[in-house]
């Protein structure tokens, strides 16, 4: 399908976009201060900057750790070189506006910039002019595609035809790439590119975010939102004005609209600094926090520090709160089943609040392969060169054998000395990627999870549509959390789950959870769950339901696993991933049935063991799930 070119659009698009960032005076911001662009304005270079030394600064880039670090991309770099950029393909693009299908686009985007960094650091390695015709083809290609924005961000096709720039998530990285690469890089890459790059990055990105800071953030919603995509986007954008845009004041302007807005992404965090997002999403949305925040440290001679609130250092150290045991975290909310607490964003915490912990800046790899949605110069730039100036706002706690998120109903509960069993609950704690699973939990055994929440499906058009709570792996049936006379749990987000009690200490911690409002039933007089991790020489988690009807009901509760699993001949339950074997012992008040279903929907697969009471149930009843580690 051919795209439909638009060359006088195009020549308005670009005069615009150079009114508009000629003079920071040029148009009044309806949030922004003018007298706060001024003042920042006396805080910057008079020359704009990337991240980090350019790579002509032979000092910072010949130093031999910074060269060996910088072997494996290096190596792969002339591979990457001798390929063609890989295509642009329509069809990949359009399928989700066809069908709701969003891989295959985003693959494709995700191919075609995924080699920028590593031909840019290989260059800035070696600095001898071998990969600059690479880089140059690859730059172009990028400029040149139809348009930066996801397929899922542009239902209606306005940016794949020319129509409209917007800037989301994907684009705002990609310009602070190219920018990042321009900075990096500088007269030694040809003019006609460097051009080229710079005039594409003004129009689809600096002017359309610079017209929003005019009119209070019309055309881009993102700028009051209180999640990830504020951060995301905010932190490509600015980066982007502060390596590209020549003129200090115009800086300036990006600057302060970073500033003023990023205040939002702070406002979707309660005061013990719990991820409502979930895990995965902390990982996305603080680490481009923390970039942003090494962007205007180094941008204002550590002037303009984002770290300077008491609620950032609690969300910093969420990172490391939140696992269950090393590498092992409970994967509430849309976390994907690989996901682990990113350790480039706590060491930089680390070492910017002096936290005393393992991680540093200095051990993370350079690696060829990043996250997608990311800018994997810029991070490489921090990984390398960066030295976080200090933040203060307390001293370094802790993390302790238990984590209580109080203000959310979060339990976290570590393993005691030698010990390897660990466990998470969660009564509330949801954000705008809520499953519907009060009572939720997951079981750490060493590095592997063999039961608990199953994380996230594969993202489609369904996934954030009115039909989101119809896919199972998303609304309460596939969760580790009881079905109630058939019904399923009311969406999370509208309920309010009482923590009836809190407890803990060396010994071992619990939870009591109210999880009656989860449920719209009238003849359900109590549902209480109650969670505890006991340590010591026998290590345990037992799960307890207990419930009350005023009429006969039914009632089952569920075990969730991803590995394997088998009935043994005493009746206990085997789960295992690879190594660790987790035995479930289940008790009731009255006879039960189990029934284990195998479950693949929206790209995620799982099993339930349904535990279903054979008879209706009234009055008082429980059931009881006492897990233990196999022995070796």
């Amino acid at each position: 399908m051919p795209r439909p070119r638009f060359p006088k659009l195009w020549a308005c698009v670009l005069w615009l976009a150079g009114a508009l960032l000629t003079s920071a005076h040029a148009g009044r911001f309806a949030d922004i201060a003018p007298e706060r662009v001024a003042s920042l304005a006396q805080q910057l270079a008079e020359q704009p900057s990337g991240l980090g030394p350019a790579c002509q600064d032979r000092s910072a880039w010949g130093q031999a750790d910074v060269q060996r670090r910088l072997q494996e991309v290096t190596k792969a770099a002339e591979k990457i070189a001798a390929q063609p950029v890989p295509p642009w393909d329509d069809e990949a693009y359009l399928e989700y506006s066809r069908s709701g299908v969003r891989g295959n686009g985003e693959r494709m985007m995700n191919a075609r910039k995924a080699g920028l960094h590593v031909l840019v650091l290989a260059e800035c390695s070696q600095w001898a002019g071998s990969y600059l015709p690479s880089i140059s083809r690859l730059l172009q290609a990028l400029s040149t595609q139809p348009t930066w924005t996801w397929p899922a961000h542009d239902k209606e096709l306005r940016n794949f035809r020319g129509q409209r720039f917007e800037v989301d998530l994907f684009a705002a990285d990609t310009a602070n790439e190219l920018a990042q690469a321009l900075y990096l890089l500088g007269d030694k890459l040809d003019g006609p590119t460097r051009k080229m790059v710079r005039d594409t990055v003004v129009q689809r990105v600096l002017a359309p975010v610079r017209a929003s800071y005019e009119t209070g953030g019309k055309d881009h919603w993102w700028l009051k939102a209180d999640h990830n995509w504020n951060a995301v986007c905010l932190k490509g954008v600015t980066g982007t004005a502060l390596a590209l845009l020549p003129d200090r004041e115009d800086r300036a302007v990006f600057v302060a609209g970073a500033e003023y807005y990023i205040r939002n992404y702070l406002g979707g965090f309660p005061p013990d600094g719990y991820a409502l997002e979930g895990p995965g999403y902390w990982n996305y949305g603080f680490s481009h926090y923390t970039e942003l925040r090494e962007m205007l440290m180094q941008a204002t001679a550590n002037w303009l520090d984002l770290f300077d609130h008491p609620l950032v250092r609690e969300v910093a150290l969420y990172g490391y709160r939140f696992e269950m045991t090393p590498g092992n975290v409970a994967l509430f909310g849309d976390a994907g089943r690989n996901t682990r607490m990113d350790d480039t964003t706590r060491a930089y915490a680390n070492e910017a609040y002096g936290l005393g912990l393992p991680q540093t800046l200095f051990s993370q790899s350079v690696s060829v392969n990043t996250p997608a949605n990311s800018s994997p110069l810029v991070q490489a730039s921090i990984k390398l060169f960066s030295k976080p100036a200090p933040a203060g706002h307390g001293s370094a706690p802790a993390v302790g054998l238990q984590t209580y998120f109080n203000t959310v109903g979060v339990l976290v509960s570590r393993p005691g000395p030698g010990e390897t069993l660990g466990f998470a609950i969660k009564a509330g704690g949801n954000g705008n990627h809520s499953h519907n699973d009060v009572g939720s939990y997951a079981i750490a055994l060493g590095a592997e999870q063999p039961v608990g929440d199953a994380g996230a499906t594969v993202y489609s058009s369904k996934t954030f549509s009115k039909d989101r709570f119809t896919i199972r792996g998303i609304n309460s049936w596939g969760h580790p959390v009881p079905v109630v006379a058939g019904q399923l749990q009311r969406e999370s987000t509208k309920v309010k789950a009482p923590v009836l009690e809190q407890r803990g200490d060396a010994n071992g911690s619990m939870v009591r959870i109210d999880m009656k409002p989860a449920y719209a039933l009238d003849s359900l007089q109590k549902l209480e769950r109650s969670a505890q991790h006991i340590r010591g020489p026998e290590p345990k988690v037992i799960i307890e339901d207990a419930f009350r009807f005023s009429t006969p009901q039914p009632f089952e509760t569920a075990i969730i696993s991803t590995g394997q699993f088998q009935r043994l001949a005493d009746g206990t339950l085997d789960f295992w991933q690879k190594r660790e074997h987790l035995r479930a012992h289940i008790s009731a008040s009255q006879a039960i049935e189990l029934q284990t279903e195998t479950v693949t929907e929206e790209g995620l697969t799982f099993n339930r063991t349904a535990i279903r009471f054979l008879q209706a149930v009234t009055g008082n009843a429980w059931v009881r799930m006492e897990f233990t580690p196999a022995p070796r």
